[in-house]
């Protein structure tokens, strides 16, 4: 048969058509696969009767916008069993789907005991910018007492990083805090959380057997995991099995920062102890500048400037707290007194610059029980400006606890602030019927006194003379005037310490008067030797250093830590022989009006006995006491 012959016009018409009608039937074929792939399972159900198929839950397409919206309370899964087969060598049956976190929005989730639960810090979030909050401590602090963790870059290093950010890893910071346990058997603390962290494992655990996942210890409610990453980070909560005597749940918050950590924990101490009584304690912050000079920048800016640290106390017969020391939202749950924070009747703060002159942060926490322990934690509500959900180191910081103790006896009362005597920051005997401050402006005001009659004394020095003509060429009418001031606000302003205290440091005083409260003096002390006929017919025995205390004050018996002798040393080599001052010797009476440093005495500004330790002895603003030591070899040479 032959074909007739196309013109050259037809010719290209019938290529293009038959063209056109592969691609049509091309693009059938791969746009619609399901015909394949319904004959491929219909076959494999149908041929393969030893092992059947068991779908427990066939997922639809539009099935999966409900997995992204409640994924939290609910997770589909396809579950496949083979008959023979157990769940090791199918796989992980029981994957969940991570949660996402943002950066620095803490997850927040309560977890039963012998549950895990996942989250997720995707890599997309690693190419933010880094935040440009202003933190909150003045820049020019003291970098040994406050220095900020690392990754807390400074602003040029933030934006250096912004340039390289394209092209190196990003740090990331994790922090886990917890903020609630349940409640175990007397004299158990409850088991921490368990924190595993994956770059792989979308489900790291303590069933998790992989080599890229990593547990990172959890202490005192808080733990932290930094390191650079280009990749997606997966996390786990473990919350260890339930056990006797433990009874409720977990809540933890879980955030990841490409800026700093959002909450934090210090292991070193930052709050010390001044000095207690048995309704309040007084307590101070480290040194937060290198120096004590007035008019420089950082002085000037932590003067004027709000205080920013708080402090939690809690009492140390209730355990509710131990296991969350390091956790700033456990405290803030937990802890009875929380200054600064949402407890601003109890706890009085400000600027102060006793021991030493360098400004320090103080504390005034009232509402405490008598004769008691008390744990006490500085804390910081936030490093940068805002604190809370979505802002850098919005979680706190916590410093290392200290501990304390409050007096046992009511005649002993905490003042401060005082005015001619700034140093003076300690317990002075009281008998409660006067309020604190007008306590503290009486014994300023006696000191303030006395002072302006030894002040026409010094006038009558010549001072502002040639050198041959001064008194001394190894100290001056300055140093007279400074050295008597802190000897007299010393001896003028006592220091009380409790009755029923035993430390053999301490001296009776007044001790002929009646007990404020004899119901709380033990019978042990009141048949004491030391109140015998011998004892009661000394003077410094039977009355107060100032006897103005006795008829004014009228604080029943109390213990004094003397002041220390070196103030009457100090005071005698740096003053004109002409003004007479002269110290007690050894045996006549100098054991009865001074202590000494090696045992204990009282210096106004020092601090002793820090954090629970035995003992007195000065532990902070060590150059606050080398003056007299000084002056010593100087006069000496």
């Amino acid at each position: 048969m032959q074909f007739p012959k196309l013109t050259p016009l037809q010719s290209r018409f019938a290529a293009s058509l038959a063209a056109s009608l592969l691609l049509v039937i091309l693009y059938l074929i791969l746009s619609n696969p399901h015909f394949a792939y319904a004959t491929d399972v219909d076959s494999i159900i149908q041929k393969d009767h030893n092992h059947p198929l068991s779908l427990q839950k066939i997922i639809h397409e539009d099935d999966f916008e409900d997995l992204d919206s409640d994924h939290e309370s609910k997770h589909v899964l396809y579950e496949p069993e083979f008959a023979g087969l157990g769940r090791s060598i199918i796989g992980r049956a029981d994957a969940q789907v991570p949660q996402t976190l943002s950066n620095n929005v803490p997850g927040k989730l309560n977890i039963n005991p012998g549950d895990v639960q996942y989250w997720t810090f995707p890599k997309t979030s690693l190419s933010a910018p880094l935040s440009s909050a202003t933190p909150v401590i003045p820049p020019n602090h003291d970098k040994r007492e406050t220095a900020p963790r690392t990754g807390y870059p400074e602003n040029g290093a933030r934006n250096a990083e912004l340039k390289r950010r394209q092209n190196l890893d990003i740090r990331v910071h994790v922090t886990l805090n917890t903020c609630d346990q349940p409640s175990a058997a007397p004299g158990t603390t409850p088991p921490q959380l368990r924190f595993f962290i994956s770059q792989s494992n979308h489900n790291p655990g303590p069933n998790a057997n992989d080599m890229s996942v990593n547990e990172v210890p959890v202490n005192g409610g808080f733990s932290y995991y930094t390191n650079p990453t280009s990749t997606d980070l997966y996390l786990g909560i473990a919350a260890p099995p339930g056990s006797s005597g433990l009874t409720g749940e977990y809540n933890y918050e879980i955030t990841a920062s490409i800026d700093a950590p959002y909450a934090f924990y210090e292991g070193y101490t930052n709050l010390y102890l001044v000095d207690s009584d048995s309704k309040a304690a007084l307590f101070v912050s480290n040194n937060l500048t290198n120096g004590s000079n007035s008019s420089s920048a950082s002085y000037t800016e932590w003067m004027d400037s709000p205080p920013p640290f708080s402090v939690f106390v809690h009492n140390q017969n209730d355990p509710s707290i131990l296991g969350l020391e390091q956790s700033y939202c456990g405290l803030k749950n937990k802890a009875q007194i929380q200054g600064g924070i949402t407890d601003l009747a109890n706890v009085e703060v400000g600027m102060t610059t006793i021991g030493g002159g360098n400004p320090k942060q103080q504390f005034y926490v009232q509402g405490l029980n008598r004769s008691s322990s008390y744990h006490a934690f500085m804390a910081l509500n936030t490093n940068y400006t805002t604190p809370g959900s979505g802002n850098v180191g919005g979680g706190g910081t916590v410093w290392n606890v200290t501990n304390f103790n409050t007096m046992s006896d009511e005649n002993c009362q905490v003042i401060y602030n005082l005015s001619f005597c700034p140093q003076v920051s300690y317990a002075v005997p009281s008998n409660y019927s006067t309020n604190a401050s007008t306590l503290a402006q009486w014994y300023d005001s006696n000191a303030n006194i006395l002072f302006q009659n030894f002040s026409y004394s010094l006038q009558q020095i010549p001072c502002e003379t040639t050198s041959s003509a001064q008194y001394s060429l190894a100290v001056t009418c300055a140093d007279c005037n400074a050295s008597y001031h802190q000897w007299l606000c010393a001896v003028t302003i006592p220091r009380c310490a409790d009755f029923t205290s035993t430390a053999p440091y301490l001296l009776p005083r007044n001790s002929n008067s009646s007990f404020l409260n004899p119901s709380i003096i033990p019978q042990s002390v009141l048949s004491d030797p030391v109140f015998s006929h011998q004892n009661k017919s000394a003077l410094y025995f039977n009355s107060s250093r100032n006897t103005a205390i006795d008829q004014q004050i009228a604080p029943g018996p109390y213990k004094e830590l003397l002041p220390c002798r070196d103030l009457c040393y100090g005071l005698v080599q740096s003053c004109p022989a002409s003004l007479g001052f002269a110290c007690p010797l050894q045996g006549k009476g100098l054991e009865h009006s001074y202590g000494d440093m090696s045992t204990g005495c009282s210096i106004p500004g020092a601090i002793w006995g820090v954090n629970g330790a035995s003992g007195l002895r000065p532990v902070v603003w060590a150059g606050y006491l080398v003056f007299v030591a000084v002056l010593f070899y100087n006069l000496g040479s």
